[in-house]
């Protein structure tokens, strides 16, 4: 048993390691919360437990936070991807011309 559980925090280690180099470690902190957040949400609903008005906000939130950060990542990504797109076509017409 060991063993195993060694080699599952390697694994999480490692793959920590990767979601941080190919994004950053605010994106790996957002992504953590939201999937705790949602794990609870899914808890609460499984084990048919009842919770106030304002748990249930604040749980929304937190959730809608972490998509409108994704969602802004995203959109700027693309926007990246545009750019880059853009100027190396413009330097193969440059070239080709």
């Amino acid at each position: 048993m060991m063993t195993i559980g060694g080699i599952c925090g390697f694994t999480i280690g490692f793959f920590t390691s990767l979601q941080i180099k190919v994004t950053s470690a605010l994106t790996h902190n957002i992504s953590g919360t939201a999937k705790a957040c949602a794990q609870t949400v899914l808890a609460t609903y499984w084990y048919n437990e009842a919770k106030s008005f304002l748990w249930w906000f604040s749980n929304g939130i937190v959730l809608f936070g972490s998509a409108a950060y994704a969602r802004i990542k995203q959109l700027d990504m693309e926007r990246k991807l545009d750019e880059l797109i853009y100027t190396s076509m413009c330097l193969l017409y440059d070239l080709i011309c």
